[in-house]
């Protein structure tokens, strides 16, 4: 049996791309339990086209400065051709529960 956390209370559900070990930033969706300035620690839900239910999410922490800037992602997604988009800006996007039940992980 898996400990439960709680949820934060504000905005509990960040998406973004991460620059992990890989070539280029893959796409992650996690229901944050604990954030400092430096770290972010959740369930992960979406690892690139991976995509888990929450009773199988792995916990999971994220430092905030591997989480990939506009610029860096693919020049064929959607977010990047945007013209309101910055290229320095980050990709981190945070969300309440609602927003994840209605457009998924």
């Amino acid at each position: 049996m898996s400990k439960q956390y709680n949820f934060v209370k504000n905005r509990p559900v960040a998406r973004f791309f991460y620059k992990g070990d890989h070539t280029h930033p893959v796409r992650r969706t996690i229901v944050v339990i604990k954030t400092t300035d430096k770290v972010m620690t959740g369930y992960e839900l979406r690892e690139g086209s991976i995509v888990r239910s929450f009773k199988n999410a792995p916990i999971k922490s994220y430092s905030r400065n591997k989480i990939a800037k506009i610029g860096q992602i693919d020049k064929r997604r959607n977010l990047r051709r945007q013209p309101e988009s910055g290229l320095r800006k980050t990709t981190l996007i945070r969300s309440d529960l609602k927003e994840l039940i209605r457009c998924g992980a």
